[in-house]
């Protein structure tokens, strides 16, 4: 892989130093990476995917074109931009493709999902107690017990003295 890393940033024709820039990482990786010093992470190879529009396949093990073709359509450009899944990208294509009533009823039902969250939530805290509360409860208990400590205490006393 670190040949088509070097081979792509040439194609490119960036610098190390641009090619790093554009990947938020050191220009002293992007050498490690090209003389195959250090191995590239997953993540890395997503975001010089994502950055540069390059084939994955091609990236990874030098098959196919090097770039992805254009994207045909705006929800390409956004699923690719946003790398989203393949159901996320047919979810956003099936949302635009609604006409305007369709569309005010999945957000009436997404705004009525998200109350009802909200409600399970608020019930789920009823039992919670606030800081103040808290420190009220520990004042009490610990009032209980001085006068536990003060009562034993004296009972105490008065066994000695009979």
């Amino acid at each position: 892989m670190n040949e088509r890393i070097r081979k792509l940033r040439r194609t490119l024709d960036l610098t190390q130093q641009k090619f790093a820039d554009r990947l938020g990482v050191k220009r002293n990786t992007v050498a490690q990476w090209e003389s195959g010093i250090n191995a590239i992470t997953d993540q890395m190879v997503n975001s010089i995917c994502r950055e540069f529009n390059v084939n994955e396949e091609w990236l990874r093990y030098g098959t196919g074109d090097p770039f992805l073709p254009e994207p045909s359509s705006e929800i390409d450009a956004l699923a690719r931009k946003y790398n989203m899944s393949k159901g996320e990208r047919i979810f956003l294509e099936k949302y635009f493709n609604l006409n305007n009533d369709e569309r005010k009823a999945v957000s009436k039902l997404l705004d009525e999902l998200t109350a009802e969250v909200e409600r399970e939530g608020e019930v789920g805290n009823e039992d919670t107690l606030s800081e103040a509360e808290i420190d009220r409860e520990v004042e009490s208990y610990r009032e209980e017990l001085i006068l536990e400590a003060r009562a034993e205490g004296e009972s105490g006393a008065s066994r000695k003295d009979a």
